[in-house]
């Protein structure tokens, strides 16, 4: 391919021009968008992208020093200025025994990831897609405001190669469709709420589910009410997850977040760090996830990582570069663009889901609270949260009684992941995670 004979010739010279390694990440996108506002259909666009990033290494004295400078001018002149850059800023960098780059290893493509219908979309088709979206919703009940909807297409080509020898291509498509609205029944309004579905292939997203989705949550939650402040159980929706645990359990994985002293794990391999109910794999090789990838930023091909088993943590994350630092090899977790250096992510982070459906969940709950959706703050480092419920309902006697407003939940999500009693079997794709409703004991709800 093409785009491989440009990061070839790009390391080439690199090395030419003095750099003991070099790698080139090439990154080349397509977005067909329809967004709507206010009901309303906005311009829709289409935006192409190419650019690439360049970094290399300066060997000396057991260390290396690293520089990197990137481009989306592809001209002979912007790359030479580019080469340039990326050698310069090595050499003024400091030195580092944890720089260096890996050598090719097997690399098995991950099937759906790209949808070939995509060659023949045209923005008339993402509008199509995106009024089913807002008309599904607004048909459902006149009360709903549908504030943004979104339907966009993607498709990506990235490449990479270094002097090590590895040369990697992959082409993806994603499909996403995002809503966001509220009810309004005369002078009360529902808490905003969202709903997302991300995907690589284009049958598998359903916009007009999606709209009714959104609809039937915010319309569920008119006449909302205040309750007492109370202690008992909460079920997390999978969105609710996403933000209070998805985000700072991969936080805590991060091997740089352990080394630097921010981890609330570090130190912790081996250890009980949740609720037995609770296993957790970071799987790079679901066919048609949007988080899947046969290689990651470095070229280094995503091992599946069961990060916690029955509550034990299992894995940190690496990259090259924590992985070197530890003695060990990276397990394929360097993320990154065309104009970023590597740093650390999950690729599918799923939540193992359980054996109880929600409604039975509810119904062995004698008093709680279903948070649909979390608005606060999440400290990653220390776990301590606090915010506000929106979408919630008031749980009692195994019933939802009244959905719920003006209630705060706070707490410590590390420690309250050791309280997990409950997971549910449904899930929901939320991004790159896949989420259950978990039910947490003994929480504290602020309400009035």
């Amino acid at each position: 391919m093409k785009q491989l004979e440009l990061c070839d010739s790009l390391v080439e010279r690199a090395r030419k021009m003095g750099a003991d390694d070099a790698e080139v990440f090439y990154v080349k996108s397509r977005t067909l968008g329809a967004v709507f506002q206010k009901n309303d259909l906005q311009v829709p666009k289409g935006d192409d992208y190419e650019g690439l990033g360049i970094r290399v290494l300066l060997h000396g004295n057991g260390a290396a020093k690293q520089g990197f400078a990137a481009t989306n001018m592809l001209s002979s002149d912007s790359l030479e200025d580019t080469l340039r850059a990326a050698i310069t800023i090595a050499k003024a960098s400091p030195e580092d025994p944890n720089h260096w780059m890996p050598e090719p290893s097997q690399v098995e493509p991950v099937p759906g990831r790209y949808d070939k219908s995509v060659e023949s979309m045209r923005l008339e088709d993402a509008v199509e897609q995106g009024l089913k979206l807002v008309e599904s919703a607004r048909s459902f009940d006149s009360r709903v405001m549908m504030d943004t909807a979104h339907y966009m297409v993607e498709v990506t080509e990235k490449a990479i190669a270094n002097s090590k020898g590895i040369r990697l291509t992959e082409q993806d498509s994603v499909f996403t469709c995002i809503a966001f609205g509220f009810a309004r029944d005369g002078e009360e309004v529902s808490p905003f709420d969202a709903e997302i579905a991300i995907t690589c292939n284009k049958d598998a997203i359903d916009a007009e589910a999606t709209g009714l989705k959104l609809a039937r949550k915010v319309v569920s939650s008119l006449g909302a009410t205040t309750v007492p402040s109370f202690k008992g159980d909460v079920i997390i929706t999978p969105y609710a997850a996403y933000d209070l645990i998805a985000e700072p359990v991969s936080f805590a994985c991060n091997a740089q977040n352990v080394q630097n002293g921010r981890s609330k794990w570090a130190g912790q391999l081996g250890a009980q760090v949740m609720s037995p109910l609770i296993s957790i794999t970071d799987d790079p090789r679901i066919p048609g996830a949007a988080g899947s990838t046969s290689f990651d930023r470095e070229g280094v091909p995503p091992a599946t990582l069961q990060l916690v088993s029955e509550g034990t943590l299992n894995h940190y994350l690496y990259n090259c570069y924590a992985a070197r630092k530890d003695g060990i090899a990276s397990n394929g977790r360097a993320s990154g663009s065309d104009h970023t250096v590597p740093g650390i992510s999950t690729t599918n982070f799923v939540v193992a889901s359980g054996k109880r459906s929600v409604h039975d969940m509810i119904a062995g709950c004698s008093k709680g609270l279903l948070v649909n959706r979390f608005s606060g703050n999440v400290d990653s480092v220390s776990g301590d949260f606090s915010g506000v419920v929106k979408g919630g309902h008031y749980i009692e006697a195994g019933k939802t009684v009244c959905p719920v407003k003006e209630v705060m939940i706070s707490g410590n999500i590390y420690e309250l992941l050791k309280q997990v009693v409950d997971v549910s079997r449904e899930y929901v794709d939320v991004g790159g995670s896949r989420m259950p409703y978990i039910q947490i004991e003994g929480c504290s709800i602020t309400g009035k």
